[in-house]
């Protein structure tokens, strides 16, 4: 019964009725639209789009071309032209991931081919440099095999210290981070 009633509310209205009710929404829906960002901007928030906190220089330029665009936005709706938002794109904002050192320590039972072994099969070292890692971690307790990326890091040296241990070897490899 309930739809009949709203069928019979909608066809009673008048085309024009109808354009001014939805007009007069429109415009109550782009005044809370502009309050609401021109409240978000004054209040010192950085929506997503616009520049990082660390270049405040540039955030009150930002901030007065949104609020202009809004403006035009509105103005063109009341005369009763499509809406066309204009947005604004800032380049991302990238930063390079934290590094980390994959570094094995010394112990007396592992022998030294297969520390190059090692340093050979998961760390692509060629064999002077795998000896020179290998004789650092010997004299001087442990020596850095590579430096990457927090995930690249933690699965190689869990590859090594499941090799090792498949094979028999007490060889500790951990990671360690990086200074940037």
């Amino acid at each position: 019964m309930l739809d009949a009633q709203k069928l019979f509310r909608r066809s009673s209205r008048s085309k024009t009725q109808r354009d001014v009710l939805r007009s007069a929404k429109d415009k109550l829906r782009a005044k809370n639209l502009r309050d609401s960002k021109q409240a978000f901007l004054q209040q010192g928030l950085v929506d997503w789009h616009l520049a990082s906190c660390e270049q405040k220089s540039n955030l009150n330029v930002h901030q007065h071309l949104i609020v202009k665009a809004i403006d035009e936005n509105d103005d063109q709706h009341q005369d009763g032209s499509q809406d066309n938002l204009d947005v604004m794109t800032a380049p991302p904002q990238l930063k390079k991931p934290p590094f980390y050192a994959v570094v094995l320590f010394n112990d007396d039972y592992t022998p030294m081919e297969f520390v190059i072994e090692i340093l050979q099969l998961y760390f692509a070292l060629d064999l002077d440099r795998a000896t020179e890692v290998m004789l650092t971690v010997h004299y001087r307790g442990k020596g850095v095999a590579g430096i990457y990326p927090r995930d690249i890091a933690e699965t190689k040296a869990q590859q090594v210290n499941n090799y090792a241990r498949s094979q028999g070897h007490p060889l500790l490899c951990q990671i360690e981070p990086q200074p940037e």
